[in-house]
């Protein structure tokens, strides 16, 4: 009987002190629950302030091992929209996973992308919303993943799916956003072109540089790339035509040194073997000098604090003083897409700074400030670097073609022959073109809706005939 009651009175002590620790539980639940409605509120009173870079802080520091409720979901979501990504590049995937919205979703997988971990990106897109503003991004990061994995069937067919989708987000946009639509939408076809040009399909692959807008940025890009497929063709006059481009006013910043060596192939292969010698020798005598002097400014700035940042802001003149390389490679640098994020972010920090709103966080955005100046300042100075390294690299390509020409003009004397010299210099029958595509004279002026669609009409002088020797 004491037995039975003993029981009883521990089983009643322990009914009691669970009750005490689930009445516990429920207060600390209430409060946290107050907490987060508290700071919930106060995010959304920095974004009507305009302090969104405050205003996402604020809300995300709560939920750093916690995941939000849907309604704070869509409070980041429309916070991000206004201040990028920047902010979650110091976040943890374990950080970022518990947030579990579709920002933070692309995030771990673009980083995912570049360690080539692909079966982690695919698994971050499965459950990208198909109506999110994110969506076309997202098909374009999983396709680059089947793309680095050479799964170009895939590829293709989700880099398609990426066109239509951003083009049809550009249609109803308009301003930065339209342009970021228009920008995935443009690389999804660039993507498309290589694909078809590492498969040595490059008529397909011409076809899909011609669709991107010469107003686009990346245009000028292609150009070289559109040059090489025609090259790969044996349409060595449309190869040449189109390098010419970069001699148009409008792309005078474009130097490419890549463009020069393909134009001395071009003429290489059309046994034109002088003016192969003469872009050659302009390659010394022109840019590798000019790459020198370039290479010794730039040293001069590498113990200078953000010398790099400082110098995208530097007057036209005062930069074409020291160099006009210099000049010509800032204005090129200025256009590319990651310099122009980076820029955005920082502008829209300095105007929250500037702004100076009370119970904005000043530490935190001052902190975020020199961050993306430094980011900006080394991804300025490792692309000024890669082009001086392309530059003395393909010096080497350069000497290598000299040589060869130099050899077969040396085997044509030994063999007492000579090229056929009885042909004209150039001739419209050698100009090869589409049935969409049209054809005018170039009058010594460049057009813009002209630029990318020359043609030179030189003729191969190939073909050899033994020299007749004097009786």
């Amino acid at each position: 009987m004491k037995l039975n009651i003993l029981i009883t009175t521990l089983m009643l002590a322990t009914s009691l002190q669970a009750k005490k620790v689930e009445l516990k539980e429920v207060q600390l639940n209430k409060k946290e629950q107050e907490k987060r409605k508290d700071i919930f509120e106060e995010s959304v009173k920095h974004a009507n302030n305009r302090d969104f870079f405050t205003a996402l802080d604020t809300i995300a520091q709560m939920y750093k091992y916690v995941t939000p409720d849907q309604n704070v979901q869509h409070h980041i979501e429309d916070l991000v929209a206004h201040t990028g990504t920047h902010y979650f590049n110091t976040y943890s995937d374990l950080e970022l996973r518990k947030m579990n919205i579709p920002t933070t979703d692309l995030i771990m997988a673009k980083r995912n992308l570049y360690l080539d971990k692909f079966k982690y990106v695919h698994r971050r897109l499965k459950r990208m919303p198909k109506g999110h503003r994110l969506y076309p991004e997202a098909l374009l990061t999983k396709a680059t993943s089947y793309y680095k994995e050479k799964n170009y069937d895939k590829a293709i067919k989700t880099y398609n799916k990426c066109t239509d989708v951003a083009f049809r987000w550009e249609k109803i946009t308009e301003g930065k956003q339209q342009r970021y639509f228009a920008v995935i939408k443009e690389t999804c076809i660039i993507n498309i072109a290589r694909i078809h040009f590492k498969q040595k399909n490059y008529k397909l692959a011409v076809r899909h540089y011609e669709d991107i807008p010469k107003k686009s940025f990346k245009w000028p890009y292609t150009l070289i790339e559109r040059a090489w497929s025609h090259y790969y063709l044996g349409n060595y006059n449309r190869s040449l035509g189109v390098l010419m481009t970069y001699n148009s006013p409008l792309l005078e910043s474009y130097f490419m040194p890549e463009a020069e060596v393909l134009k001395a192939l071009n003429y290489f292969k059309l046994c034109l073997y002088e003016d192969a010698l003469r872009v050659i020798d302009n390659y010394y005598t022109i840019y590798a000098p000019k790459s020198d002097q370039l290479r010794a400014t730039i040293n001069e700035l590498n113990n200078k604090p953000l010398a790099f940042f400082d110098l995208m802001f530097t007057p036209i003149k005062e930069t074409e003083k020291k160099n006009r390389f210099l000049r010509n490679l800032i204005t090129q640098m200025s256009k590319r897409i990651k310099y122009n994020l980076d820029l955005n972010s920082y502008y829209a920090i300095n105007e929250e700074i500037y702004r100076s709103n009370e119970g904005a966080n000043l530490k935190l955005l001052l902190r975020m400030q020199k961050d993306l100046k430094e980011q900006i300042n080394h991804y300025v100075k490792v692309s000024m670097y890669q082009f001086i390294n392309e530059i003395h690299d393909l010096s080497s390509d350069m000497f290598n073609l000299k040589l060869e020409i130099l050899s077969r003009k040396r085997d044509l004397a030994y063999k007492n022959k000579t090229f056929d010299k009885d042909r004209k210099r150039g001739d419209f029958k050698n100009i090869t073109r589409e049935d969409h595509q049209e054809f005018w004279t170039f009058k010594n002026a460049f057009w813009a809706d002209e630029l990318g669609d020359y043609s030179f009409a030189l003729s191969s002088t190939c073909k050899t005939q033994r020299i007749k020797l004097r009786d």
